[in-house]
C-alpha cells in the first residue's frame, strides 16, 4: 500500500468518530465542510473508510489492548515517520492514529494484537460457544474467557479471567484441550467440566469423564471423576477436598435445550433436581430459550433462565415461583 504524501494535518479526531458514527451534529458540519474543501480530502477519507472496513473489522482487539501502551508504541512510530512532530492527541483517538499508521505502512502494532486471540464476555446472558475443533463452550453470566489464535492448530487453549464456563470436549490425545486460569490449568482427558474463577479460587467440576487440575507453579496435580469437584484456594496456594457434586443436577445430556418452550425447561429441570419450579403466569410457559443447565445447581439454572428470559425468582415454601419483572402484580 503506498502512503499518503501528507498526513499531519488531518483532522483525525473527526475521522475517527466518522468512521465509528459518532458524530455529533455540529462535528458532522465540520466534517462536510472538510470534505468539499478539496477532491483529494474525499479521497482520502474513502480510502480511509476502505481501510476501517478491511483492515479494522475486528477493532474490539484496540479496545481490550493496554491503551497507555499501545499510546506510546503508536507515538514512537507517528515520530519516525513525521520527522519528529507528533500531533497531541488523546488515547481516544487511538483508532484514527491506527489507520494512521495503517496508512503509512506501519500498522505493525495492531496486526500483532491478534495473536492475543478472541475475548467473549457476558454479562446477565449465557452464551453457547462452537469452537473449530467440535467442542463446545457454554459461558455463564459476569464471565471473560479468551481463545488462542492459534486455536485447533498449535494447540487448543483458553483462558478464563473470571466467572464460570462448562466445556464439551472433543477430545484429541495428540492435541490436548486446557483451560488456563491464572495459577492453574486445567486439562481434557475425555470430558465434560465447568471451571469457576473468583478473586478467591478456582474451582472445577466434572460431569463426564476426567480431567487433571494442575497448579502450575509446582506442577502439583488431582485428577478429577464425573461427579466431583476440587477447588483451590488462592490466599494459601493449596487444593482443598475432592468432594461429590450429588446436590448438582444430574448431567444426562436433556439440560441442553435449543430453542425449547419454557414449561418443557421447567419439567425437565424438576425431573432432574426434585424440586418444584412453578410459573406465576402460564403464558410465560410459551417464552423459549436456547439453554445448556447440564452440571448447574438448581438456584443457579433458576438464576440462569430468569437472567435470559427477564424474569424474577422468589422462594415460597420451598417452591420456586417465576414471574415477570415487567408484571405489577404476582398470582400467587
Amino acid at each position: 500500500m503506498d502512503s499518503l504524501p501528507i498526513y499531519d494535518n488531518l483532522p483525525w479526531e473527526t475521522i475517527a468518530s466518522a468512521l465509528q458514527g459518532t458524530l455529533s451534529a455540529d462535528e458532522d458540519l465540520r466534517f462536510r465542510e472538510w470534505l468539499a474543501l478539496s477532491p483529494d480530502n474525499q479521497h482520502t477519507y474513502d480510502r480511509l473508510q476502505q481501510i476501517w472496513k478491511d483492515k479494522l473489522a475486528d477493532y474490539a482487539y484496540y479496545r481490550e489492548a493496554d491503551e497507555e501502551k499501545a499510546w506510546e508504541a503508536l507515538q514512537r512510530t507517528m515520530f519516525q515517520h513525521s520527522g519528529g512532530k507528533v500531533a497531541s492527541m488523546s488515547t481516544r483517538w487511538l483508532a484514527a492514529a491506527a489507520i494512521l499508521l495503517l496508512v503509512v505502512g506501519a500498522g505493525w502494532w495492531y496486526l500483532s494484537r491478534k495473536s492475543a486471540g478472541i475475548l467473549y464476555e457476558t454479562a446477565l446472558e449465557q452464551k453457547k460457544l462452537s469452537l473449530p475443533d467440535g467442542s463446545t463452550i457454554v459461558i455463564s453470566p459476569e464471565t471473560r474467557i479468551r481463545v488462542a489464535s492459534d486455536y485447533n492448530k498449535t494447540g487448543r487453549t483458553v483462558v478464563l479471567s473470571a466467572g464460570e464456563a462448562h466445556f464439551e470436549v472433543s477430545h484429541q490425545s495428540q492435541l490436548p484441550f486446557t483451560v488456563d486460569a491464572d495459577v492453574v490449568t486445567v486439562k481434557d482427558i475425555g470430558t465434560s467440566f465447568s471451571v469457576q474463577k473468583t478473586a478467591d479460587s478456582i474451582k472445577v467440576t466434572v460431569t463426564a469423564g476426567k480431567v487433571a487440575f494442575l497448579k502450575k507453579e509446582t506442577g502439583e496435580s488431582r485428577e478429577l471423576s464425573a461427579g466431583s469437584s476440587l477447588t483451590y484456594y488462592n490466599a494459601v496456594q493449596r487444593f482443598g477436598d475432592i468432594r461429590s457434586t450429588g446436590s448438582s443436577i444430574s448431567s444426562a445430556g436433556s439440560l441442553r435445550f435449543d430453542n425449547t418452550p419454557l414449561f418443557e425447561i421447567i419439567a425437565a429441570l424438576q425431573k432432574m433436581s426434585g424440586k418444584k419450579i412453578s410459573l406465576s403466569n402460564a403464558a410465560l410457559g410459551q417464552k423459549r430459550l436456547t439453554v445448556h443447565l447440564d452440571g448447574e445447581s438448581v438456584d443457579n439454572a433458576v438464576n440462569i433462565i430468569c437472567a435470559s428470559l427477564n424474569l424474577e425468582s422468589t422462594v415460597k415454601d420451598d417452591i420456586y415461583i417465576l414471574s415477570s419483572r415487567d408484571s405489577v402484580i404476582h398470582n400467587y
